[in-house]
């Protein structure tokens, strides 16, 4: 089984601080003799649990309510597939053995907090447009909703919402 070592620091002046590179000679050593693949990438904020809350408690729950009132019978999960597909645009491509491009909905999962952020807003303002609603801010549907106690900090995905 191979071992993958982290080491997440601030770069300053093109340096890391002084006890995070110990720590990379101490692992590179212990690998002293054995190939190793060494990779440095920029440490980016992963979507938050309130952030998660947010979409599936006040946005994603609003336009479900305003495709229902329009006589749709959807659930969030369909609302969230369609926000990918149609909103968002979120777009996987898979290529079969034979070469075949295929393309499908790409996942939610790996977002960025900008990128969520960025995706939300694009929601709200497809909803204004669309459906005629307002979708409160984040900080706004603090004082008026007590719509986030009903659903999880983490919506779990269904067998048909593999975010």
């Amino acid at each position: 089984m191979a071992t993958t070592l982290e080491f997440s620091a601030i770069v300053t002046d093109g340096r890391l601080p002084e006890a995070v590179s110990r720590k990379v000679g101490a692992a590179i050593r212990g690998f002293n003799g054995k190939r190793v693949i060494v990779s440095v990438k920029e440490q980016k904020r992963k979507r938050s649990n309130n952030q998660n809350a947010y979409m599936w408690g006040v946005v994603i729950k609003s336009i479900t309510d305003a495709f229902r009132d329009a006589g749709n019978s959807v659930d969030m999960d369909d609302v969230f597939l369609f926000l990918k597909a149609e909103v968002w645009k979120t777009k996987q491509v898979f290529v079969t053995p034979d070469g075949q491009v295929l393309h499908g909905l790409g996942s939610s999962r790996n977002w960025t907090t900008m990128e969520m952020e960025a995706r939300l807003e694009q929601a709200r303002a497809w909803a204004a447009e669309y459906l005629g609603i307002s979708i409160p801010l984040p900080n706004e549907h603090l004082e008026e909703s007590a719509v986030l106690n009903e659903i999880p900090p983490t919506h779990q995905p269904t067998e048909r919402n593999h975010t």
